[in-house]
């Protein structure tokens, strides 16, 4: 009995369904088992990694914010990523909780290179950034938190940072 590895080699799409059909008919003779192995490894290492570029985006799009002000007028999609970025690092850590501790872990490599973007996005010398993040991971990633010069902004409404919401007072 030979196993569907020539398929996996010619086409990965074709070869995940097949695969699934195979598995859930129980004919696991027939699934090249090295191969389903080395795919469930990668889903791991794709969440890694969109993680990681994920938080090095939002962190650019911090610092231009925090450090650029003048031209936030110039550049207002500058709001828009960061909540998009925000939402897409909600979305990787809410299907692979495993990884949350990997953004603190993250953190300073991916600040490093967010200070390279963000200069040149912003036309500032990397010096105007500071050389380690001046964010806990805690702050990257929570909604509420807004970078705004040497303090931080919570955008939770008062009376609302207990898991309050506007729903409660209908």
């Amino acid at each position: 009995m030979s196993t569907n590895t020539e398929l996996y080699e010619q086409d990965l799409a074709r070869w995940g369904t097949q695969t699934a059909v195979l598995l859930r008919e129980g004919k696991l003779g027939e699934v090249d088992l090295a191969a389903v192995a080395e795919e469930l490894e990668s889903v791991g290492r794709n969440d890694a990694h969109r993680l990681w570029h994920h938080l090095r985006e939002l962190l650019v799009w911090f610092l231009a914010w925090n450090y650029a002000p003048a031209q936030r007028l110039q550049h207002p999609r500058w709001y828009v990523r960061i909540v998009n970025e925000r939402v897409e690092i909600e979305i990787i850590l809410k299907t692979s909780a495993s990884l949350t501790p990997t953004v603190a872990e993250d953190l300073a490599e991916t600040y490093a290179h967010a200070r390279t973007v963000a200069s040149e996005e912003t036309g500032l010398p990397p010096e105007t950034f500071p050389q380690t993040c001046p964010w806990t991971a805690a702050q990257v990633v929570r909604g509420s938190f807004w970078p705004m010069g040497n303090h931080e902004l919570e955008t939770t409404p008062r009376g609302m940072e207990d898991g309050e919401t506007d729903a409660d007072e209908c």
